[in-house]
């Protein structure tokens, strides 16, 4: 039997997968079905279905999935969920500080303690002021995230407070020190926050996975893609979900990398939810060493250099009550698709379509749908009461404020969606694109129904709307590609939010105006080819890179792309290990969990690049990679003791840190 790998795509609208020759390099099948956000096992059941179909459909016989030698999984998930605000609710514990900079949950407190820089303990942890603080969010958060002063120098003070969160709930807990050993003490607690906010939807994914795979016998090792591209294992992934922020993405990169042979250019990922951008040199995307931001947080994860907006198939397309458009960030259900698993929807929406709603805040052609009860989460009178109304199947705002009795914009729906309680449907690209002919996939007359609500509130006729939506997207599409290349050049600045820059960016698009009075042109001339991977591309990239004059590459199984990039990448593990000096003479050694003293800077360093390898090898070889090479970088650090200190001469210069990066990459299969 050949090498053959299953990878799987769990996205925000769709979950792909494909059956993968490891020998040849090809796609032996592939699968693309609704992500079932409500039952993640459904999804990815249906998945593994389809592809046993139509492996048995290509060979013509019968096909033993059984014996595929690695399953690999990525996800947008955690980077959908950190874009759109949702996820667990945290509470956070601060040691030792108190954050001045905004925090992705509104649940924090903090207490005494905290060490110094060299991990001595600067002020007893105050444990009962801990518990209060605990007791005190326990009935209004999922879980806790913990975050020390100086904890990547000595984290016992996070390890007692994680021992007293878990005593006191038992619910999950999150510690800084374990994501990240840099220091960046704001970067490093909204890691930690957001951390804890994943670990319940991951877990969710990984146990659907996980499922489907004893259902079809598959005995193989399940591997996740972190955010870089590499591999780690399942364990790792429930512990730090948070490794998976643009983990879609970054199979995406390698995919098309995979699918094409294109060792330099722009890949562009467009999704039901997002759109990410990568540049790919000499065949490798560039590390972001400075951590991953995402949704507008800066995290400390070492992830590929993506940047990432949420524009998708998916988005809320929303016209003010001043006519204002704009698409995403957030993500909702096309109404051509709620309306075609729902058909009474398209009659709730007929009801609406005659109203005047142009003075209203709320969008009129919101639809809420049930997801699941809140979790620890106490709900109001009225909350409750519409989470009772559409238990049974979803409803418009419309016909939610008539039951209720209540004015639209007056309802308490948004805790709910920001939970994840409940799920919105309204207008999106998808139905822009099913109104113009461009898919015919569900429910058009939902979507036509939408496109006139909306267009009416933008005080124009369909036809104009339906431009000025594709001009947006167009417009969204083109400022990400070209500030991504400005700053790989090294530009600081965004030529979209620029007000001049957004001005020009609208001039090289409209490339139809030979007759215009503008006086001066303005065209783009892309030197890096554009790769184009996801569902939704064939509708706007041609026209797209026409405008920009760019190369345009739309591979075969673009739409899996995703997918394909799961089973391409190395299993590969990191750790970062310092060295620093003493307290009165010596060096420390700082380690993720522990520090170590040595009177000798040699002795140091060897116990630092040995214990780097070790650790690192036993946790590869721990997930099954084979062929298992380790690597070790070091960086040491001085500074000059004065302006005219002798560069050359170590006796001028005094020793600061090493920084001893340790990596070990394998295969992640087996013969």
């Amino acid at each position: 039997m050949a090498n053959l790998a299953l990878g799987i795509d769990t996205g925000g609208t769709f979950t792909d997968g494909v059956i993968f020759d490891l020998d040849k390099k090809t796609v032996e099948a592939k699968s693309k079905v609704e992500t079932t956000r409500h039952n993640l096992t459904l999804a990815i059941n249906s998945c593994l279905d389809n592809l046993v179909e139509a492996l048995k459909e290509k060979n013509g016989k019968q096909v033993d999935i059984g014996q595929v030698k690695m399953v690999s999984l990525s996800t947008t998930l955690a980077t959908n969920a950190i874009v759109e605000g949702q996820g667990a609710e945290v509470g956070l514990i601060q040691i030792g500080f108190e954050s001045v900079q905004d925090l992705p949950t509104p649940y924090y407190a903090s207490v005494p303690g905290g060490c110094n820089i060299k991990g001595r303990i600067k002020e007893e942890l105050d444990l009962d002021a801990a518990k209060n603080a605990i007791l005190e969010m326990k009935d209004q958060v999922d879980a806790f995230a913990i975050s020390g002063y100086l904890s990547v120098r000595n984290p016992i003070h996070e390890m007692q407070v994680a021992d007293l969160i878990s005593e006191l709930t038992g619910y999950p807990v999150v510690a800084a020190h374990q994501l990240s050993t840099d220091l960046g003490i704001h970067e490093r607690t909204v890691t930690a926050v957001l951390n804890a906010r994943l670990m319940p939807l991951i877990t969710d994914l990984m146990d659907s996975v996980k499922e489907g795979m004893e259902r079809l016998s598959i005995e193989a090792p399940l591997m996740v893609v972190r955010g870089d591209g590499s591999l780690i294992s399942e364990t790792m992934a429930r512990e730090k979900p948070i490794e998976t922020i643009l983990s879609g993405p970054a199979a995406s990169i390698i995919g098309a990398l995979t699918l094409t042979g294109v060792q330099k250019g722009i890949v562009i990922d467009m999704g039901g939810t997002t759109t990410d951008v990568a540049v790919l040199n000499e065949g490798r995307p560039s590390i972001n060493r400075e951590g991953a931001e995402v949704g507008g947080w800066m995290t400390r994860v070492k992830a590929a250099h993506i940047t990432t907006i949420g524009l998708g198939g998916d988005s809320l397309i929303q016209v003010s009550k001043n006519a204002e458009l704009s698409v995403g960030p957030q993500r909702v259900f096309p109404l051509c698709w709620i309306a075609s698993q729902y058909p009474y929807l398209t009659e709730e929406l007929e009801i609406i379509q005659p109203y005047d709603y142009s003075s209203m805040d709320t969008q009129p052609t919101i639809i809420l749908t049930y997801i699941r009860d809140p979790i620890n989460i106490k709900v109001t009178q009225t909350e409750q009461q519409i989470l009772d109304l559409i238990k049974d199947g979803p409803h418009t705002l419309h016909y939610i404020s008539r039951k209720l009795e209540k004015e639209i914009d007056l309802l308490p729906w948004q805790r709910l969606v920001n939970v994840a309680s409940v799920h919105r449907a309204s207008l999106t690209p998808t139905d822009v694109l099913h109104v113009n002919g461009q898919l015919d996939l569900w429910e058009r007359r939902a979507a036509e129904l939408g496109t006139a609500m909306l267009a009416d509130r933008y005080r124009a006729p369909v036809e104009e709307f339906i431009n000025s939506v594709m001009e947006e997207i167009h417009f969204m599409l083109a400022g990400l590609t070209i500030d991504r290349l400005l700053n790989e050049e090294g530009a600081e600045f965004s030529l979209k939010e620029e007000a001049g820059g957004s001005y020009i960016l609208k001039r090289i698009l409209n490339r139809d105006g030979k007759n215009s009075k503008c006086l001066v042109q303005f065209t783009a001339d892309l030197k890096y080819p554009m790769i184009a991977v996801g569902a939704p591309v064939d509708a706007y990239f041609p026209k797209l890179a026409e405008r920009l004059k760019a190369e345009l590459y739309l591979p075969e199984f673009a739409d899996v792309a995703n997918a394909v990039g799961t089973v391409s990448g190395q299993a590969v593990e990191r750790v970062t290990i310092l060295v620093k000096p003493g307290e009165g003479g010596g060096f420390l050694v700082h380690t993720p969990n522990k520090r170590e003293f040595f009177m000798i800077f040699d002795e140091a360093i060897d116990y630092a690049c040995k214990e780097g390898q070790r650790y690192v090898y036993e946790q590869a070889a721990e997930i099954g990679a084979v062929e298992i090479e380790t690597m070790v970088e070091r960086h040491d650090r001085y500074s000059k003791m004065s302006a005219a200190a002798d560069e050359d001469n170590m006796d001028q210069k005094l020793f600061i840190e090493s920084i001893i990066e340790v990596s070990a990459v394998g295969r992640p299969w087996s013969e």
